[in-house]
């Protein structure tokens, strides 16, 4: 059932607002100096964690005999039931979502409440943190630059996992007190998320447990259509005459609904697409959303961070942006990109992945659960034509996916 009117000004704190949770926006300045919007959702409507006990133990005046022994059993049951106010055992849980490619963290909040991640955390007792990436919609900031100025987008998806990321997790921490958090990223979440943890392996100790919808990091068995775009990429030098890519404005986003909206014949039309670039499914997005996700998907990219993935597509290998010899010997001290090694992430991994997904297919998934020594759930989306983006924006996903992943974060 839908509970709320989409209106085209809506940004994730007025979705969540909306819904009837608390909202706080937080801002992250990287080390590099890019100014980060970050989402919190610090509790939700349904009851959270049990209050932790009283300090003072229970009494009556005047207590002898069995009723003092009574009373002794009673206050040692209570205790070990309830923890007390200064342990820190009653605190919700932390975790920080991480958006993929062309998206922000309004991916986790689109749905109904019932239906969306970030929801559906908060009600079960988390506290919850949706990260953006440097360039989207909510992360257009720098302290000394513009996104006018070409130097604001030089960046790739290796900044994101150098700067973005580690700096987000330790704003986090700092922010919570908790000294571990649980992460979930999708498709280019995961990807910096692996990427980060060759850079700074201490970092495994900060993650109690990752869960990667649609893990990528090698992506060559992609779809082939994607293959041919990613070669003619690099014949034309891996560059394009804009350095962002998919950001919408408004009027473009109206249009857009107006052609998605369910009353228009056109809806199908925007469902195929879809499914054009995410994969075939049956697992249908509501029609009534549709509106409400093309008024925030796409977020914008940095045109550079799509060449980045053409690049593994073709190099077989996972691996930082290749800038040529020149650049590449003073960004990594090599002629050649470094080479990330999943054998760093050493945090338990959930790898949650379907077989009709295009982009992040069985075969490239089944080459990233070999390399990584400590997956402790690999789990396929038991039905077919289960796609990219139905891990975000299914109807289904709650049973399929979010139910499994967060039966996997409690255990």
């Amino acid at each position: 059932m839908i509970i709320f009117r989409w209106d085209k000004s809506q940004n994730q704190p007025e979705l969540i607002r909306i819904r009837g949770y608390p909202a706080e926006v937080h801002h992250v300045t990287t080390r590099d100096g890019y100014v980060l919007q970050v989402h919190r959702i610090p509790r939700g409507v349904s009851p959270g964690p049990r209050p932790c006990a009283p300090r003072t133990p229970l009494r009556t005046q005047k207590a002898k005999g069995t009723r003092w022994v009574l009373l002794q059993w009673l206050n040692h049951i209570y205790a070990r039931a309830i923890p007390r106010c200064d342990s820190g055992q009653g605190k919700r849980r932390v975790v920080l979502l991480m958006h993929g490619v062309l998206s922000s963290s309004d991916d986790f909040v689109l749905n109904d409440p019932h239906q969306a991640l970030a929801f559906m955390l908060a009600d079960a007792g988390y506290d919850v943190w949706l990260g953006n990436a440097r360039g989207n919609t909510y992360s257009r900031r720098h302290v000394t630059l513009s996104p006018d100025q070409p130097d604001f987008w030089d960046f790739s998806w290796d900044e994101i996992a150098r700067y973005d990321l580690p700096d987000m997790l330790a704003y986090v921490r700092n922010t919570t007190g908790a000294p571990t958090l649980d992460y979930i990223g999708h498709s280019m979440g995961t990807t910096v998320f692996f990427a980060m943890m060759d850079y700074y392996p201490h970092i495994n100790g900060w993650v109690r447990k990752m869960v990667a919808m649609a893990p990528s990091a090698y992506i060559h068995n992609i779809f082939a259509g994607y293959r041919l775009l990613s070669m003619f990429n690099q014949m034309v030098g891996g560059s394009a005459s804009k350095y962002e890519t998919g950001r919408l404005s408004a009027e473009t986003k109206t249009s857009l609904a107006k052609l998605c909206s369910p009353e228009a014949w056109t809806s199908s039309i925007c469902l195929k697409v879809i499914a054009l670039v995410a994969g075939p499914s049956r697992h249908e997005i509501q029609r009534d959303y549709l509106p409400v996700i093309v008024a925030h998907t796409p977020a914008g990219v940095a045109t550079r961070i799509l060449t980045h993935y053409s690049q593994l597509i073709l190099a077989r290998r996972f691996q930082a942006f290749d800038y040529g010899p020149t650049r590449n010997l003073d960004e990594y001290g090599s002629l050649t990109p470094r080479q990330y090694s999943l054998k760093r992430v050493t945090v338990p991994v959930g790898l949650f992945w379907s077989e009709d997904d295009w982009i992040n297919t069985p075969r490239d998934v089944a080459r990233i659960a070999k390399e990584l020594p400590n997956v402790t759930l690999n789990y396929k989306v038991p039905v077919r034509r289960f796609n990219h983006l139905d891990f975000l924006w299914s109807e289904n996903a709650r049973r399929l996916v979010y139910i499994p992943l967060m039966k996997f974060l409690k255990a």
